[in-house]
């Protein structure tokens, strides 16, 4: 069974890249790119905003399209796209990423607006986003895309999502149907810690990005889990157990990351 929820994924993670069907310490990111920061985030949650004030981002923070895909979800014409964040600063960043779908004539047939994790310092993180698709959750796209526009602004809602922290990834071949016209499906499974200092409550989102041998990109997902308790206790793990995650071809390792809840802005 798909342990998958493919509804609008946003806001805060811990990234850890792994061989594939094995453990690994991490994985290199393509070449020029900042390393990623994998230390453990601590930080409590802070107070909700009281004004739509865009929280300032370090000036040495870039964003970037690395890679997409127009395909099909539930036979419904679905853009898939990762856009990388660098925070080349060494405070932390809060970012909201803007995301359009424009056809052959530079019209917006597609959009959304997706709230990263608070990035690290001197750390890059790959984000896998969609537009468009058949799902009952997915805002169909209006037009044939044909290109893909990701920029970046101040986040508007206040406040640190911390990380979580994973252990134990482990990426595997599988069988489960992806409902895409991806011609592979992979299956996932880690170990998930709460570190983020707070009860952890009203579930997580998570994602995937593939790669091949080379570092390129070839497929993701991104949802919610079924397997996080209800409530989640600082210090204590769960089980994650993720099949039916589509590639376009063969996957080497993957970069699974998981936050708190999904908090839109």
């Amino acid at each position: 069974m798909s342990h998958r929820s493919r509804t609008r994924a946003v806001v805060a993670a811990f990234v850890a890249v792994f061989g594939l069907a094995a453990c690994s310490g991490g994985d290199n990111p393509p070449s020029g790119e900042t390393p990623q920061n994998n230390s453990t985030a601590t930080a409590q949650l802070s107070p909700a905003p009281t004004s739509d004030t865009p929280t300032p981002t370090p000036a040495r923070v870039s964003v970037r399209l690395v890679w997409s895909h127009t395909g099909k979800f539930f036979d419904e014409t679905q853009v898939w796209y990762v856009a990388r964040v660098t925070n080349a600063d060494s405070s932390p960043a809060k970012v909201t990423l803007n995301a359009l779908a424009l056809d052959a004539e530079g019209v917006i047939v597609g959009s959304s607006e997706d709230t990263f994790p608070t990035i690290p310092g001197n750390s890059t993180f790959d984000y896998f986003g969609y537009l468009g698709g058949g799902g009952a959750l997915n805002t169909k796209l209006t037009g044939t895309p044909a290109k893909i526009q990701v920029t970046q602004k101040p986040r508007t809602t206040q406040g640190d999502f911390p990380m979580l922290k994973t252990s134990g990834v482990r990426l595997a071949a599988g069988h489960e149907p992806t409902y895409t016209d991806a011609p592979l499906s992979y299956s996932l499974s880690a170990k998930v810690t709460n570190t983020t200092g707070f009860v952890l409550v009203g579930g997580v989102t998570q994602q995937t990005v593939l790669y091949d041998s080379t570092g390129k990109v070839v497929g993701g997902d991104t949802g919610t889990s079924d397997n996080v308790p209800e409530s989640l206790p600082v210090g204590l793990s769960y089980r994650e157990a993720w099949t039916g995650m589509p590639a376009l071809s063969k996957a080497t390792r993957a970069a699974y990351t998981v936050w708190p809840g999904a908090p839109v802005g």
